[in-house]
């Protein structure tokens, strides 16, 4: 292993006797999931921003946040995962600037890119300027900076569209969020025929102060109308534990170029409420194993930074594969990508670790996968020395024949 893949896996300040795994598990787990399905937040469409030619160079978003549960049952050698997705009621807002940006926009908050013309015809990236996320009516919330991608997709009719994703960070929170700026959030969705965007954002928080978190039941959803219902949302957990492997990855000049890294896949349900005794609080409920996924990751391993305003951007390949009911890897799997992934650095009881979120696509699948089609997100917190982790991949499924789908309404309690 070369001197910069130590430094990155052990860091430079690294505590003296390491914390036992389950330790540092149960501080990685210290954290609050928001999983929100957001839709416009009113007005009949988001205004477009223009250059002096009169191009689209960006838009203002407002998004509505709902309650939104993915409830996951496993897959088998006939039969795929499958989830039940239920949107729930409004919970929030999220409002910003969403700039297009050359591909090599060194991005920063305090500034825009240079007018850059949309072209639905290619994937771009974008800023995510001025942005604020206020949960309730309007106490409890952080304001954010990220950056996207855009990619031409179809919708289930074969209609050109633009699908997003994004990757963001919390910069500073109010309310509940106060002190709590080691947050990532992670966007999958489209565009509408209005400049709106829909779909899902999932935000972790880390929270030691173990403010955000509950044990306890939450209420009932109140259900809204699919507002997809050519899409299957899935989601699942990584959970690594010591014993998978953490190598370097070489170029053809047996140079590090990131690393391979083995990880667990468990089912996982997230919840949250925003009201009621504890106000704003989120649950989260691990389940039994279901698989497990090979990432290749290529990332400078010797870049300065990793800190809110510079984090250190990566590349993700990724191989999925599901076990049976006796733990057997066939119950088929997929291949996805990460191509817009921000690292942050992290210390954990004074251990080294990595937040991070990645975004990309489905590319591949097989056995009852074979055909999938859509987006991926990767929300994460990773420690090397011990190798633990807490990773949420979710999935926005291209599935107009509900292949994916479990049907009915129902929301199992959290």
């Amino acid at each position: 292993m070369s001197s910069a893949s130590a430094s990155f896996l052990h860091g430079p300040s690294a505590a003296t006797s390491d914390p036992s795994a389950n330790f540092l598990q149960r501080v990685i787990d210290e954290a609050a999931y928001f999983n929100l399905f957001s839709m416009a937040d009113g007005g009949p469409s988001n205004p477009v921003i223009r250059d002096s030619s009169g191009s689209v160079i960006g838009m203002q978003v407002r998004e509505r946040l709902h309650r939104f549960c993915v409830s996951v049952a496993p897959s088998s050698p006939e039969r795929p995962l499958k989830a039940r997705n239920v949107v729930g009621e409004p919970a929030g807002r999220f409002s910003h600037r969403w700039m297009l940006a050359p591909d090599d926009w060194d991005a920063t908050p305090d500034r825009d890119p240079p007018p850059t013309p949309l072209n639905p015809s290619r994937s771009q990236r974008f800023v995510m300027m001025d942005s604020v996320c206020a949960f309730r009516e309007g106490d409890d919330g952080f304001q954010g900076f990220g950056t996207g991608r855009t990619l031409p997709g179809r919708d289930s009719s074969g209609n050109t569209k633009i699908l997003i994703t994004a990757v963001g960070t919390i910069l500073k929170g109010f309310g509940k969020f106060s002190g709590h700026d080691a947050g990532t959030y992670v966007y999958c969705g489209s565009l509408t025929a209005t400049n709106t965007f829909q779909g899902n954002v999932l935000l972790r928080v880390m929270d030691p102060q173990l403010d955000l978190q509950t044990d306890a039941d939450v209420y009932e959803f109140a259900q809204q109308t699919d507002p997809e219902p050519g899409v299957t949302y899935l989601m699942f957990r990584g959970q690594a534990v010591p014993s998978d492997s953490v190598t370097p990855a070489l170029g053809a000049d047996q140079q590090p170029t990131g690393l391979i890294v083995v990880q667990g896949l468990r089912l996982l349900e997230l919840d949250f409420k925003t009201k009621g005794p504890g106000g704003l609080q989120s649950i989260a409920k691990v389940g039994g194993s279901i698989g497990q996924i090979t990432a290749t990751v290529t990332f400078d391993i010797s870049a300065p930074g990793g800190s809110n305003l510079d984090p250190i951007p990566f590349l993700a390949d990724d191989q999925f594969v599901f076990f049976d009911r006796h733990g057997a890897p066939n119950a088929g799997g997929f291949h996805a990508n990460s191509t817009e992934g921000r690292v942050f650095k992290a210390l954990l009881v004074g251990q080294p670790a990595i937040r991070f979120g990645g975004t990309g696509e489905i590319l591949s699948g097989s056995g009852p996968f074979a055909g999938m089609t859509g987006l991926m997100t990767d929300n994460s917190v990773v420690s090397f020395t011990p190798h633990v982790s807490a990773s949420v991949y979710l999935l926005r499924v291209d599935d107009p024949q509900r292949k994916f789908r479990i049907e009915g309404a129902n929301h199992p309690r959290a």
